[in-house]
């Protein structure tokens, strides 16, 4: 297929782009002599993409220092060894070291050596085994098939196991090549994925509740497809059987959403952040404040159309509602008269009445009517942060266009 050829062009990395990612490799390995250090990752798997900038470079300890170490005093030890170079501080389960390497960033990721993958305390201790399981089952051109399908993973928006995504991992990406055979057969799988459905490549040991289930091959305990949200188990489903009726270079490379009209009206609520955050914890927050924000304007007599979010140097978050303006009263329902708390809701209320049902109804003042305040008081994060409120009148960017657009950008 012609267009799998064009994007294998622009993917898959050429010898300098392998110099020069090796390079600081080799650099960043020299300050580690005499420690257990190892490149693991897409770049020792041979599965990067072309244009990526990270390594993930692992620190090995032994077992029995235990997992409090790692946060301690084997991160010291790492950042006294890279003295000297543009380092970072970075968290994960525990901390670990971004260097900076002529635009290549090397994770330096302390982490226990275990005999086996069932074995791990932290998350990071799994990895040489993923390395050994992923790089003996995929030949040279099941690697190219892997870059196929992160590609298309990242042009359809659910490439990442962050809590910011909760998509497919770079690794999920490798199992369902193996299991598949190819990155077509994976889309072809896809289109009839449901709600549970389960991939074993090798044997599973429990049942889990999750929309994709994948037990890792080299501990079966784990599902590795843990962080698939429902809606990008879905997303994942419909481009698949779209691209297979009729395949286009955009689910790779979506367009730049051309200029929307605002339709119903859409609330801005701006964060700025005033201090340093761990990326996955501000999200799982400002995912719980989202949510809250749906169920409240719902509960308190809004229609909510969508309510999604855009970040740049800040987060903004995007409510949509069909309108701003509701009444100052609203009908609420009661029990039928034959039960014994038909009582107290006569009691409770004043402008009540008897419908024809049999059931009680009464006539009660909204609690808040203003939508911005409900929003407001709807954010709760951990961190400092300012908010500053607007109603949108247009959109100037493309992460505000394409929520205006609603209709993925890979579909025309």
């Amino acid at each position: 297929m012609e267009i799998l050829e064009e994007v294998l062009r622009r993917v898959k990395p050429g010898p300098e782009d392998t110099i020069r990612i090796q390079s600081a490799v080799d650099l960043v390995i020299s300050r580690l002599k005499d420690l257990d250090a190892e490149v693991h990752g897409s770049f020792r798997k041979g599965t990067w993409l072309k244009g990526d900038t990270d390594v993930d470079l692992f620190v090995f300890y032994p077992r029995s220092v235990g997992k409090e170490y790692l946060a301690r005093e084997a991160l010291r030890e790492i950042l006294d060894r890279l003295q000297g170079l543009r380092t970072r501080l970075a968290y994960a389960e525990h901390p670990y070291v971004i260097v900076e390497v002529d635009g290549v960033e090397v994770d330096v990721v302390p982490a226990l050596r275990v005999e086996s993958g069932d074995q791990a305390i932290t998350a990071v201790d799994r990895t040489p085994f993923h390395t050994r399981y992923v790089t003996s089952r995929l030949s040279d051109e099941g690697k190219d098939q892997v870059r196929l399908l992160k590609r298309f993973l990242k042009g359809i928006g659910v490439y990442g196991a962050e809590i910011r995504v909760m998509g497919f991992s770079g690794y999920v990406a490798e199992l369902l090549t193996i299991y598949y055979g190819s990155f077509l057969n994976v889309l072809k799988g896809a289109s009839t994925w449901k709600p549970g459905t389960e991939i074993v490549l090798e044997r599973e040991t429990k049942e889990f509740n999750s929309p994709l289930v994948i037990p890792d091959p080299v501990d079966p305990r784990r599902n590795a497809a843990a962080a698939v949200s429902m809606k990008s188990l879905a997303t994942m489903s419909i481009a698949s059987r779209m691209f297979l009726k009729e395949a286009s270079l955009d689910f790779f490379y979506p367009p730049s959403p051309e200029p929307q009209p605002v339709l119903g009206e859409v609330l801005v609520a701006e964060i700025k952040l005033l201090e340093p955050y761990v990326d996955d914890v501000l999200w799982g927050q400002i995912r719980r404040s989202v949510e809250k924000i749906r169920n409240s304007l719902l509960n308190a007599g809004f229609r909510v159309v969508d309510v999604g979010w855009c970040q740049d140097e800040r987060v903004r978050l995007l409510v949509q509602v069909e309108s701003t303006q509701i009444g100052d009263h609203h009908l609420g329902q009661g029990p039928p008269f034959y039960l014994e708390s038909s009582t107290e809701f006569i009691l409770s209320n004043r402008h009540v009445w008897v419908g024809d049902d049999g059931k009680l109804y009464a006539l009660k003042r909204r609690k808040e009517v203003d939508p911005e305040r409900i929003i407001l008081n709807s954010i709760s994060l951990k961190y400092k942060y300012s908010v500053r409120q607007y109603k949108l009148t247009e959109a100037s960017d493309d992460c505000t266009r394409a929520f205006l657009r609603k209709r993925p950008l890979w579909l025309k």
